[in-house]
């Protein structure tokens, strides 16, 4: 016997942690190394601590009172490597921020409030109000992905366009009258200036998250000064690529328990329920979405969604909306004939579960949103969609011999029509499933009896990694009897996989 209750859309305070991604007008642009020797960064997570309100918007990072921590995710070249670099930081009013580098793989991909380790030292700066401020980082192994947290007290606005620079690039003439400029290191107040990463005057606050002497805080001191400690192959220090080294394990195969779930096709996991994954059936259903329990396989709820009608759904993705709350893209785009002058996918806020244990509910989807797709040349049989995190739609066909890559920049969700670009092609055929991190690092894809992967750039969308990536890096799978669903992890390097069938094993994997 299920119960029944009504979703409600989260709101941004009551969301543990608000995303928004590198769309151009929401952060800075995620280009290649420029001239000018900056990287903008690629995703941004702003995490309260509190239980105050901490806002999120297209062109700004607020905090009203309280504290908060902002996560920021960079992809840096590797000829940065070894050299030193600064933040670039601007507050609309003067504030005190603390800067650390954190263990990336330990960041639970951006989506919650976690406690991961810092890497190394923090330091302290004082924003000046409207002045652009390059708070020097302690020496790090500046290549591949960084992350950092800069944590703020009090009522702060932070600009959303964060970059990071290497030092010898800084502009040369820079406003000497400017005690934050960072071509002024004679200024003993300047916070760019690495001989006084923290100001001593001030006294610590065991409260303040991003100090390392809290005692509650994992940063354990003596962590990341440890010679001895085993390299984390998702820490940022590593080289960019996910793929370099991999050391498959699975850590769980349940064999799920919903009596419904009959011919799985699309898998995401869940952000704001974890261990939670979320799956849905092929053709033949009606609209509605299964949540499974990651460690027992049991059904935790079903997501029942009104007024809309399943022609083929094909795949499922998890990733924010344009109001930075977890959202599901559900993608209705099967066409076994090739015959739909247009397919669909819809977008709905992902409900929050009650704690596991109890009986399965049944949950009633509140308003629900879709954008209608064509594809360059006629209809197309697809069954794999990808939203990466720019917000841009990725579909890839299935059936061709050599399957193309399409794509959508700026899917509006208002009910009307869009075409989809055509980005290229893939050396493979028989696709039926893909999943972008939401780290914005790789993309999976599900072809015939194999999970690919693909290394996405700092400047790069998920279709050109994807045609850039040929056929990907081959990625450990268990034969399953009609695999089509594959989903990226968000706690580290991994995938989970689930075939068509009854009672079907929940294959997670950590490589």
């Amino acid at each position: 016997m299920t119960k029944a209750i009504k979703a409600r859309a989260l709101p941004a305070a009551v969301v543990a942690a608000a995303l928004f991604t590198s769309a151009p007008t929401a952060s800075a642009a995620v280009s290649a190394e420029s001239a000018a020797g900056k990287v903008g960064a690629r995703q941004v997570a702003l995490l309260r601590n509190d239980g105050r309100r901490a806002n999120l918007s297209p062109q700004r990072l607020a905090l009203s009172r309280g504290k908060a921590n902002i996560y920021a995710s960079f992809n840096l070249p590797k000829s940065w490597a070894g050299q030193p670099i600064s933040v670039v930081l601007t507050a609309k009013s003067s504030v005190r921020v603390t800067v650390s580098a954190v263990r990336a793989g330990e960041l639970r991909s951006l989506r919650w409030a976690s406690r991961p380790r810092v890497r190394g030292a923090s330091v302290s700066a004082n924003l000046a109000a409207g002045k652009p401020t390059a708070v020097a980082l302690p020496k790090l192994q500046s290549s591949g992905r960084l992350v950092l947290k800069i944590s703020a007290r009090g009522r702060a606005v932070i600009g959303s366009k964060l970059q990071i620079a290497r030092r010898n690039d800084r502009p040369r003439s820079a406003d000497p009258s400017n005690p934050a400029t960072p071509s002024n290191p004679a200024n003993p107040s300047d916070p760019a200036n690495p001989s006084e990463p923290t100001n001593p005057s001030e006294p610590t606050n065991p409260s303040d998250p991003a100090n390392p002497s809290d005692p509650s805080d994992p940063a354990d001191p003596a962590d990341p000064a440890d010679p001895s400690e085993p390299a984390d192959p998702s820490d940022p220090a590593d080289p960019s690529d996910p793929f370099a080294s991999l050391t498959p394990q699975l850590i769980g195969a349940p064999l799920t328990g919903a009596a419904a779930l009959t011919e799985a096709s699309g898998l995401a996991e869940s952000a704001i329920n974890p261990g939670v994954y979320w799956t849905h059936n092929d053709s033949g259903d009606r609209a509605r979405l299964f949540a499974i329990d990651a460690l027992t396989g049991a059904l935790r709820a079903t997501f029942e969604l009104p007024g809309v009608t399943a022609t083929d759904w094909e795949d499922l993705a998890i990733a924010p909306d344009e109001g930075g709350n977890d959202a599901f893209y559900i993608a209705d785009t099967g066409d076994n004939n090739a015959a739909r002058s247009s397919v669909k996918i819809y977008r709905v806020a992902e409900p929050e579960l009650p704690a596991a244990g109890g009986e399965p509910i049944t949950i009633t989807a509140g308003t629900v949103s879709s954008q209608r797709l064509t594809y360059p040349g006629g209809p197309r049989d697809a069954e794999s969609l990808a939203v990466g995190s720019d917000g841009a739609l990725t579909i890839i066909s299935k059936r061709e011999a050599q399957v193309g890559v399409y794509r959508l920049a700026q899917p509006q969700f208002l009910g009307g029509s869009s075409q989809l670009s055509h980005v290229g092609q893939l050396p493979l055929t028989w696709v039926v499933g893909a999943s972008a991190s939401a780290d914005g690092s790789f993309v999976l894809i599900k072809a015939a009896g194999a999970v690919r992967g693909y290394a996405i750039g700092s400047d790069e969308s998920v279709a050109a990694a994807l045609v850039r990536g040929g056929t990907g890096v081959n990625l450990p799978y268990n034969a399953e009897p009609q695999g089509e669903a594959v989903a990226a992890s968000l706690s580290g390097r991994g995938h989970a996989t689930l075939s068509e069938g009854i009672s079907q094993p929940l294959q997670q994997w950590r490589w």
